[in-house]
């Protein structure tokens, strides 16, 4: 699908955007990566929005890889992809990828072929998006509403970060905003509604932490799983846990909560 001239989409969930030789997070299955070399030829260069597996298992064997600044070796490495992602390393993981050669790094301002890269940290510290000719492919820094029903809360690892990227999107005004997981938003209204989807979401995110309390870190956690309905599989109570730890940090911070002696985090 042709978003504009030279830039298409290839759909997925992630979804992938390609310009010329550049391919923007190829995604999964690895067997994509053969629709991929159809597109861009054998000696694609691939740059990474962030370092989850479920968006660059499709990098082609050969290619040139950009990691964001921060994360390359999370990007490299299986092992310190999964431990970082999970916060334990766990075999049977549904999203692995493999240890990938990083030929570089980028970092906001830069200009990389025919996109810019522009920080939307949050979901992760170092991701990043790529404009480009009015379009905004943004990864994982906001989420389609799909994936926000079926996870309860959105992934993330630092909540003002997330916030402050959702405003960046709205400052940066794009005509397109492509999201690694949902629908293409190809009009500046529907751009708005996800970015307050999104802040809702992250919003609702903090006030089932606090009405989860007191409680350990996995307690909590599965007690927001249920309290959302969300599917309720090991791996959603890791992940899970990666956004509730983002929660109690931005809330001790605030001094609205401390943890105590025996692991157990409590209202101030």
């Amino acid at each position: 699908m042709e978003l504009r001239k030279g830039i298409k989409l290839l759909r997925g969930s992630p979804n992938t955007l390609i310009a010329g030789r550049y391919v923007i997070d190829p995604g999964q299955p690895a067997e994509r990566a053969a629709e991929i070399i159809a597109e861009v030829g054998n000696m694609p260069v691939v740059l990474l929005t962030h370092f989850h597996a479920d968006h660059l298992t499709a990098t082609p064997k050969g290619a040139e890889v950009y990691a964001p600044w921060g994360e390359e070796l999370f990007v490299s490495s299986v092992k310190a992809r999964l431990f970082f992602t999970h916060g334990v390393y766990v075999e049977n993981a549904v999203y692995k990828g493999n240890d990938l050669k990083v030929a570089g790094l980028v970092k906001p301002g830069d200009k990389v072929g025919p996109f810019e890269v522009v920080p939307l940290p949050g979901h992760t510290f170092g991701h990043v998006g790529f404009y480009a000719e009015g379009v905004l492919y943004a990864g994982d820094a906001l989420f389609g509403e799909k994936v926000l029903e079926k996870y309860g809360v959105p992934y993330l690892m630092d909540v003002d970060a997330f916030l402050a990227s959702l405003e960046r999107i709205r400052s940066l005004e794009p005509e397109m905003l492509v999201m690694g997981h949902g629908p293409v938003a190809a009009s500046r209204r529907r751009i708005v509604e996800m970015i307050e989807a999104n802040r809702a979401a992250v919003e609702r995110a903090v006030e089932l932490v606090v009405n989860a309390l007191p409680g350990d870190l996995t307690a909590v956690s599965v007690r927001v799983i249920k309290a959302v309905a969300a599917e309720h599989r090991w791996e959603n109570v890791l992940l899970t846990m990666t956004t509730v730890r983002a929660v109690l940090s931005k809330l001790s911070r605030e001094g609205k909560v401390y943890i105590d002696e025996n692991g157990i985090w409590r209202i101030n």
